[in-house]
């Protein structure tokens, strides 16, 4: 059973986690963060769209030799 206790600062959340792999626990908690910070950002649609734009390129210029080696 999921517990939710409130007050004016947190919430608090128990889960449990009687079969759930650690790796399970930290990805949820991985979520959370991200969505927390996400809420919190003052960042526009379009700069959140040439963020992604510029973090794809970026990765595309550093990982598109294993791409092209495979073809080969």
């Amino acid at each position: 059973m999921i517990a939710v206790e409130t007050n004016d600062h947190e919430i608090r959340v128990s889960i449990p986690t009687d079969g759930m792999p650690a790796a399970a626990v930290r990805a949820f908690l991985d979520w959370l963060r991200v969505e927390a910070a996400a809420r919190r950002s003052r960042l526009t649609d379009d700069a959140a769209w040439k963020l992604s734009e510029d973090v794809k390129s970026s990765w595309w210029a550093q990982n598109k030799s294993r791409f092209n080696d495979e073809r080969k």
